[in-house]
């Protein structure tokens, strides 16, 4: 039997893209062995003649931003402002590893998903901590490995926090993700949408408060609204699995210890923040967070400039930075013995 066609669908209004038809074996094997000629060539590319080539690469993509933003909106539903900021990121990415690229890229990084922690104490600037807090969590649509996931907050301040984040929630507007003022368009497919809609509901059943949203949005496409979930604790799904959409899940911890404690009590290990104003207290509780990434006062972000990566079922190695460029190349040792004198 023929395998079904793949089809690819837009996320905003449920409406078939296009539709293409899956390779065979045949066609595989010939790609992969083209993959492996092109490579055996590359190998003895020079620096110098790479580095031109990731240049020009760098001046293709601004130059064509439009065109290929406007593909990750209608595929995906990314808001077309944070399409255009993607483009731009893959171009800045090819500068900057444009002037330490390695001679042999061998080895293997693997980056997967994450449940990052969104830790905020007591002494924090709240209104600046919520402001990026609503940021991190809703920044395409939820749909990023290093989205601010669980929000830990100490009690003290939880239900000022609690009302702060759920009107900058209030203020999101859901819609058309080609419009440049919309903040939330819809999720990538519709069984990502019913997975999480059934995470919410199983949260809500265990005990946790609906602050906001918590379902479907009543429109074509696949919008799921901006929601909020308070009381959250260990045993409940939102805490346990990766909520891989628009839905923050807060958590209430007795003291800076305590947080921690809730941020390592997870099977992932990507990213965190820590939001306080004890600058030499957020070092050393960043010594004791399990994450590849420590943010403070700040968003977890993946930048050329340093090492990202996870660690647990996060991931393994690293991408990016120095530590990134040496993950891809074999270290070789050469050993020269002593010159004899000639006879």
């Amino acid at each position: 039997m023929a395998e079904k066609a793949i089809v690819t669908t837009n996320p905003a209004t449920g409406a078939e893209i296009a539709a293409f038809e899956p390779h065979d074996d045949a066609y595989v094997d010939r790609a992969l062995t083209a993959a492996a000629d092109a490579q055996k060539a590359w190998r003895r590319v020079s620096v110098d003649d790479r580095a031109k080539l990731l240049a020009g690469m760098a001046r293709v993509l601004r130059a064509g931003k439009p065109k290929y933003a406007a593909p990750i909106t209608q595929e995906m539903g990314k808001p077309i402002v944070e399409a255009e900021a993607e483009i731009e990121k893959c171009a800045y990415n090819c500068d900057f590893y444009a002037t330490q690229a390695g001679k042999a890229l061998k080895k293997q990084v693997l980056e997967l998903s994450g449940s990052d922690a969104f830790i905020v104490l007591a002494d924090a600037n709240l209104d600046e901590a919520v402001a990026v807090a609503v940021k991190a969590r809703y920044i395409n649509v939820g749909q990023s490995c290093v989205n601010a996931k669980r929000f830990i907050v100490e009690d003290s301040i939880a239900d000022r926090f609690v009302a702060l984040f759920c009107a900058g929630v209030a203020k999101l507007k859901v819609g058309d993700p080609t419009e440049r003022d919309t903040n939330i368009g819809p999720m990538a497919r519709e069984n990502l949408m019913a997975a999480l809609h059934a995470q919410v509901e199983k949260t809500i059943a265990a005990g946790a408060e609906l602050k906001a949203g918590g379902a479907p949005v009543d429109r074509p496409g696949y919008f799921y609204a901006p929601t909020a979930l308070d009381h959250v604790t260990p045993d409940m799904v939102a805490f346990c699995e990766v909520t891989f959409g628009p839905v923050a899940a807060i958590i209430r911890a007795k003291d800076a210890e305590d947080a921690v404690r809730l941020a390592n009590q997870t099977e992932f290990g990507l990213g965190s923040a820590i939001w306080t104003r004890n600058i030499a207290r957020a070092r050393t509780l960043a010594r004791d967070i399990d994450a590849g990434a420590v943010v403070i006062n700040g968003m977890v972000a993946s930048d050329p400039r340093y090492p990202f990566g996870g660690i647990k079922r996060s991931g393994y190695g690293r991408e990016l930075g120095v530590y990134g460029i040496r993950e891809f190349v074999n270290i070789k040792s050469v050993w020269i013995g002593p010159a004899k004198p000639a006879a």
